[in-house]
């Protein structure tokens, strides 16, 4: 009776003339036939399944999955069927969800209100543009883009078209990991440590041998079944098609799909390795720990970055980056260095130094420290691990931080967007700061590629000091599936 309250006002909208898809949730209020807001999940991969998928469920009382939209069908029922299993464990019904291969599909659905956008990274910004275009608030997983222009792109068309925007950076929720973190932050920013000096960043390794021998070709399937042009998107065609480009396609002994609850191995993903699609960890794990950093910087982007150390996967197809460190430079004097943990000795995490070389630790969960290389910490000498939040001395992270930074005290990463879709305002990270974070990740990614190269940047301006190194700034596109384009079209329809 409720969704049907709601496509009855939808229809009528319609039929006046409106715009049903710029029509936020919040305008039915508390006591209409649905104050749920609508959401559709596009990409049913491992992030879908082991994080975003649970964390819409969890909120099951603000939001509706209405939708799920993956270009490989295999995957459709698999993941109707986890969303089923994990909605009845709130007692909510989710046999509702409809499954759909094409996005476009989705962003011209009106009864949609917002995307969580949980595909290849080469895929984010062009998705996020045309949603703010089709009026959808977006969830974005990280990294928010996959070139610089993508992301300013998106910070634009979030800005002129007034969507509700969100990102898969984690580590800024108070639930699970992050409230460490953020408790950790808090002490930096209230001058715990004076002065900063320096940061250590540590990001995982890359796996140099999980190429395995799986085929480096295969036969095309048929698109109806895998659309691997659709797949494919702003990336070039000129391409062959394997399961070790996109992802495994396993089927159990008797030709079922896996169990739910074994997505790990159903939704391995070769595009992670392939510089194609994935700048490697620096922008995968480093969205996380970069975005830390500047967090505690007052989310100033860097001035300079330089590659001291790079390695990359010399696979049949397998080509980012492994082992590397680089050294970034920020205009409060501050030296950063982001490194693999295997080659720098930094393990996953963010650590800050003061003057004095007192330094607070942030990470996601505990860390393990190999014996030579113990350090005494604020709870005991020589320790073995690290806690998520540990320090040189205690009085450092002792008692409440005198300054704090905006919190999510929410129940998990995903509240605050569905409720800034009724409020219509900002969540917890506002686009500016993820564009900043995505866009230092990126600088780093570019210094790997051309190594001996200082990258010279212009936070304020968002521009490289050196404008013959502008060609970094985009990464080329099909124009039917250009961020760039897409965002020409929000301009020209504001204009109008």
């Amino acid at each position: 009776m409720a969704n049907h309250g709601r496509r009855s006002f939808l229809k009528a909208a319609l039929a006046a003339g409106a715009a049903p898809a710029l029509v936020p949730a919040s305008v039915f209020g508390a006591n209409a036939p649905s104050n749920k807001v609508q959401i559709a999940i596009l990409g049913c991969g491992r992030v879908a399944a082991t994080f975003d998928m649970y964390g819409l469920a969890a909120n099951h009382d603000i939001a509706m999955l209405t939708t799920i939209c993956d270009v490989d069908s295999e995957r459709l029922p698999y993941f109707k069927e986890l969303a089923k299993r994990q909605y009845s464990y709130y007692k909510t019904n989710a046999d509702h969800v409809k499954m759909e291969m094409d996005y476009r599909k989705v962003l011209d659905d009106p009864g949609i209100d917002g995307v969580m956008i949980c595909t290849p990274d080469h895929w984010h910004a062009r998705m996020a543009v045309e949603a703010c275009l089709k009026g959808k608030d977006i969830y974005v997983q990280k990294p928010m883009a996959f070139s610089i222009d993508e992301s300013e792109a998106i910070r634009e068309a979030v800005r002129l078209t007034g969507r509700v925007f969100h990102i898969g950076t984690q580590s800024r929720t108070d639930s699970g990991f992050g409230g460490p973190i953020r408790k950790g932050v808090e002490y930096v920013i209230s001058g715990r440590l004076g002065k900063l000096s320096r940061i250590d960043v540590g990001i995982p390794d890359n796996d140099p041998s999980s190429e395995g021998n799986a085929p480096l070709y295969e036969h095309a399937p048929d698109p109806s079944d895998f659309d691997f042009d659709l797949w494919l998107g702003p990336a070039r065609a000129d391409v062959r098609y394997s399961q070790l480009r996109t992802h495994w396609r396993i089927r159990e002994p008797n030709g079922s799909l896996p169990l739910v609850g074994r997505g790990n191995r159903y939704c391995n993903n070769g595009w992670l390795q392939i510089q194609d699609y994935c700048m490697g960890n620096i922008c995968g794990w480093g969205t996380h720990n970069m975005d830390i950093a500047q967090w505690g910087m007052g989310n100033a982007g860097p001035v300079s970055v330089k590659a001291e150390h790079v390695e990359f996967l010399r696979g049949r197809l397998f080509n980012v980056h492994d082992n590397c460190s680089l050294a970034y430079k920020y205009a409060n004097g501050v030296e950063l260095t982001c490194g693999t943990s295997r080659y720098s000795g930094i393990p996953r995490g963010v650590r800050f130094f003061g003057e004095k070389d007192d330094w607070i630790w942030v990470s996601q969960t505990t860390t393990a420290i190999p014996p030579d290389r113990r350090i005494d910490t604020a709870y005991r000498p020589k320790a073995n691990f690290w806690r998520a939040c540990e320090a040189s001395r205690k009085e450092l992270i002792s008692g409440e931080p005198e300054k704090q930074v905006v919190r999510n005290t929410k129940r998990n990463h995903h509240t605050p967007w569905l409720l800034a879709m009724r409020s219509r305002t900002d969540t917890h990270i506002t686009v500016e700061e993820a564009n900043c974070s995505t866009i230092s990740c990126i600088l780093g990614y570019h210094a790997m590629n051309n190594p001996g190269l200082t990258i010279e940047w212009d936070p304020a301006k968002r521009a490289f000091k050196d404008r013959s190194l502008d060609k970094l700034r985009t990464v080329a596109a099909r124009p039917q599936f250009s961020a760039i384009a897409a965002l020409e079209e929000i301009k020209k329809r504001s204009k109008s």
